[in-house]
């Protein structure tokens, strides 16, 4: 009798414990986030697009974009509402070079997103199709494909989306990628409405480790904030200031830099001189010697053309039919330009060693570095100068750090805001025009 109450006592004390205990058994592991899921790609990006349409406002309103509407703020807000998508908190965007790309999007009512689905169908040839047992749909003709579920939406065009798909709607809890993981902790450029990260293997040849993007727009640029990282220190630095040209109106192309690199030269092993000597070797260029000879200022100026006296030797024949060679003389135009170097006692050296690679030549009192036209040598203070032209351009003293170019009659700027010990910080500038003629092309 008492064995059988001790069995009774047992399985009731059993049964309240698996009762206790089975919610803790079956309970669903939770759902990762929309982080977790994000798949890594050449270029990945985070992007408030409803705070990126009302900073774009301005440059869609000037430029009178027929779309303008249709991509402004309040309807995007309004039109997010109606089917469920929460555009006011970040959306994630990958890509590569080859043209292919995705974005996800959280939403804050996945049952509105099928009447914007059943909205596009009335426009569009979308099919639905299955991956595994997910249903997605499909626009064939533009390799366009979207998918949604409870949290989130996601859209992808390109050829790997078997793979995307699955590493998003398979992601675990906590299963970020690491890539992913760095640049959302990154803290350049954090406030920034639209930031673009890449660490493209064409970067490494260069020792650097990634590129980090942030754009903005005024009313007629985009701008472009630029952050270039490396593993190891740049060692260059700012100089508080330099001789450069002054550019007028009828520049095309203009370059100044005025950095310290005195402990760049010393690093003989850095991967990004490296690579420039590598550059430099196609045709034989000093790398080594040059950086020992220069101090880190650099002009370039070009803006017009100028015209200069060729030689060239034509063969005739004598009155007895005898043929003999003619030195002639024509004018010919070449672009003007000119380019000033900061250099130290052991100029003379280089430029000795640069004629004897064949670089450097003389033509009577002009130089010629390869196929360049005469240049006139001059020298101001420590720097020297080269000029194709009539007359020297202006010098002045100055704290800017930019190149620009000019092409279709628009100008392409780059301005250099910063050197830290492992960044490059800057600042690139693109007509709003150039982007839609780029988009139609495309």
């Amino acid at each position: 009798m008492a064995k059988k109450v001790f069995f009774i006592f047992l399985l009731a004390i059993s049964l309240g414990a698996f009762l206790v205990l089975k919610p803790f058994f079956s309970e669903k592991p939770a759902a990762p986030t929309i982080e977790d899921r994000l798949p890594d790609e050449e270029f990945i990006a985070r992007i408030k697009l409803i705070d990126f349409a009302r900073e774009s406002e301005k440059i869609t309103e000037k430029n009178q974009v027929v779309v303008k509407d249709f991509i402004a703020h309040d309807f995007l807000l309004s039109q997010s509402k109606n089917y469920g998508i929460d555009l006011r908190k970040h959306s994630y965007v990958f890509g590569n070079s080859k043209g292919e790309f995705g974005l996800i999007a959280e939403l804050t009512d996945s049952a509105k997103v099928m009447a914007g689905i059943n909205r596009l169908k009335i426009i569009y040839p979308i099919k639905d199709t299955l991956i595994g047992t997910k249903k997605i749909y499909v626009l064939k003709k533009e390799n366009l494909y979207f998918y949604y579920d409870k949290s989130y939406a996601f859209i992808y065009k390109g050829n790997q989306i078997t793979a995307k798909f699955k590493r998003i709607v398979d992601a675990k809890l906590n299963d970020q990628s690491s890539t992913w993981k760095a640049f959302l902790k990154d803290n350049t450029y954090k406030k920034d409405f639209f930031v673009i990260s890449t660490q493209s293997k064409r970067l490494t040849e260069f020792g650097l480790e990634k590129a980090v993007l942030s754009i903005h727009c005024d009313s007629s640029h985009f701008l472009i904030k630029t952050a270039l990282n490396r593993k190891f220190p740049l060692n260059l630095s700012i100089k508080e200031k330099g001789f450069g040209f002054k550019p007028s109106d009828q520049t095309s192309s203009f370059l100044n830099l005025h950095v310290d690199i005195s402990k760049f030269r010393e690093n003989t092993d850095d991967e990004f001189l490296l690579a420039i000597s590598k550059l430099a070797k196609r045709i034989s260029f000093p790398t080594t010697e040059f950086l020992n000879a220069w101090e880190g200022d650099i002009s370039f100026i070009q803006g017009g053309v100028t015209s200069i006296s060729e030689t060239y030797i034509e063969t005739q024949m004598d009155e007895e039919f005898n043929p003999i060679e003619v030195r002639k003389y024509k004018a010919i135009s070449v672009p003007k330009y000119a380019i000033m170097l900061s250099l130290n006692d052991k100029k003379e050296s280089f430029f000795q060693l640069l004629s004897d690679k064949g670089i450097l030549t003389q033509d009577g009192t002009k130089s010629r570095f390869l196929f360049s036209p005469p240049l006139t040598r001059k020298e101001h203070d420590n720097y020297t100068v080269f000029n194709s032209g009539d007359v020297f351009p202006e010098i002045q003293e100055t704290t800017s750090n930019s190149v620009f170019h000019t092409w279709s009659g628009k100008r392409y700027q780059f301005d250099l805001l910063g050197l830290e010990e492992q960044s490059l910080l800057g600042e690139f500038k693109v007509h709003f025009s150039d982007v839609i003629n780029c988009l139609k092309y495309r």
